[in-house]
């Protein structure tokens, strides 16, 4: 199954990770429950508003325990109570994520460019539809998913870059040829951190696509130009193919 029929399939958590674990390489556990590879923190512990608190599921936000040790990413799960996912609810966890005392000394702390927040969502109608439904393993089930990273020197102006996807997305080329791969576990996760920091920051990145599409429009703009006939050659001929 390509990458592409694997994304089309994720529809709660369970396949969420599953994603990570068996298309991304991500060592996550094959039999493991979710309480077993994350732990929560509530919205009073990252000091989230009620308004914001509201908006996320539970009032929680999950984080993945580091799958190896020295993780310079901290990967944290966050489910929203309706379609939306909210910039200021993610801006506010994370502003209490960076001046919070760990819990357990023994996890790792991160700064603001860090950390990878994966966000679920059930697109529906406003109202009771809207609210996340039981999927056939006890988690709710989403049809919305969006992964979202934090950019910037300060916390405090860090700008948030997304990409997401919905079920029966039928546009998946750019998410799945370039945004999910460069989020591949690295073959060797003990290798230097800026590195690795790199690699996962570079998901975000829409250089390269925005390259890889003028590479692909210049090459069919100049088979097209090249077929057109009655218009004269140069400037004028041109613009007709580019207006085409």
């Amino acid at each position: 199954m390509d990458l592409e029929q694997v994304v089309q399939q994720v529809h709660d958590l369970d396949s969420l990770l599953a994603l990570l674990r068996d298309e991304l390489r991500w060592p996550l556990p094959p039999d493991a429950t979710l309480d077993d590879v994350a732990f929560d923190w509530t919205a009073g512990e990252l000091r989230v508003g009620d308004v914001h608190a509201g908006r996320l599921k539970d009032g929680v936000v999950r984080q993945l325990r580091p799958m190896v040790e020295g993780q310079p990413w901290g990967v944290f799960l966050v489910e929203f109570a309706d379609a939306q996912v909210y910039r200021t609810a993610l801006r506010q966890v994370l502003r209490g994520l960076i001046p919070s005392r760990r819990r357990d000394s023994a996890l790792p702390a991160w700064g603001h460019e860090n950390l990878l927040f994966l966000c679920a969502s059930h697109h529906g109608a406003v109202g009771a539809e809207s609210l996340p439904r039981p999927s056939g393993k006890g988690f709710p089930s989403y049809d919305q998913f969006t992964l979202a990273h934090f950019r910037g020197e300060k916390a405090a102006k860090a700008r948030l870059a997304t990409f997401s996807w919905e079920q029966g997305d039928k546009h998946l080329r750019t998410l799945c040829e370039h945004n999910l791969p460069a989020l591949a576990w690295p073959e060797d996760d003990g290798e230097d951190a800026e590195r690795w920091l790199g690699k996962w920051r570079a998901a975000w990145d829409v250089e390269k696509v925005t390259k890889e599409f003028f590479r692909e429009y210049r090459a069919v703009f100049e088979q097209v130009e090249g077929m057109v006939g009655g218009v004269p050659e140069g400037d004028a001929r041109r613009l007709f193919t580019q207006t085409l």
